[in-house]
C-alpha cells in the first residue's frame, strides 16, 4: 500500500490571511491525531497562499479524513475568506 501525500493550497483574501491561518494551525494539531496522519503540516508561500504537505498511510485513511469533523471546521470557517478555491492534489510516488 502507498503513502498518499497530499497538497492542499489555501488562497485568504488578504484582509484574511491571518484569521485563516490561526484556524488551520489550530485544527493541525486535532488532524495529527488522526488515524493514519504521518505529517500535516502548514507553510506560507510568500504570496500569502497557505499550503497544507500532508502524508497519510493509506488512500482510504485519508479519505476518511476528508469526512472528519477537523475538515468540515475548515469548510465552514474558509466560507468567504478565500479568493479562489482550495487546490487539492493527491499524490503517489512513481516509482
Amino acid at each position: 500500500m502507498k503513502t498518499c501525500t497530499v497538497v492542499a493550497t489555501f488562497t485568504p483574501n488578504p484582509a484574511n490571511l491571518i484569521e485563516v491561518k490561526e484556524l488551520l494551525l489550530d485544527v493541525a494539531k486535532d488532524v495529527r491525531l488522526e488515524l493514519g496522519c504521518l505529517y500535516y503540516d502548514l507553510y506560507e508561500e510568500v504570496s500569502g497562499k497557505l499550503i497544507f504537505i500532508e502524508a497519510w498511510e493509506s488512500r482510504e485513511l485519508w479519505q476518511i479524513h476528508n469526512d472528519a469533523p477537523t475538515v468540515a471546521r475548515i469548510r465552514e470557517f474558509i466560507d468567504g475568506r478565500l479568493s479562489e478555491p482550495v487546490m487539492v492534489q493527491e499524490m503517489y510516488t512513481a516509482n
